[in-house]
């Protein structure tokens, strides 16, 4: 391994930790409001909803809502009313990929 690679690990292991550890230690005594607390326990929701919404819709550079065209909205839908009724993460997990992997060899 030459010192380039060596350095950019470094550097990218410290680009990571920092912004992790600067609020912690920033807010590590602060009195944060119990509005901001709330607010702030919305942030992972809306983050992975937007993640996973945009990877649903979005097949092969377009969005597309088509069922036919599209392979992952009918294993969304299927999974998302497995979860809802079994509240079950296993069990969601294994219905997503094999609703996936019959759809995509399906088409």
């Amino acid at each position: 391994m030459n010192n380039e690679i060596f350095w950019l690990i470094i550097g990218g292991g410290i680009v990571t930790y920092l912004p992790r550890l600067i609020p912690i230690v920033v807010l590590k005594n602060a009195r944060i409001p119990i509005w901001f607390q709330k607010w702030m326990s919305f942030l992972p929701v809306s983050i992975f909803a937007a993640l996973i919404f945009s990877d649903i819709f979005f097949w092969e550079n377009e969005v597309s809502f088509n069922v036919l065209h599209n392979a992952k909205l009918l294993p969304s839908l299927i999974t998302a009313v497995v979860s809802y009724k079994s509240k079950n993460m296993i069990l969601s997990v294994i219905v997503g990929i094999v609703s996936i992997s019959l759809m995509v060899w399906a088409l």
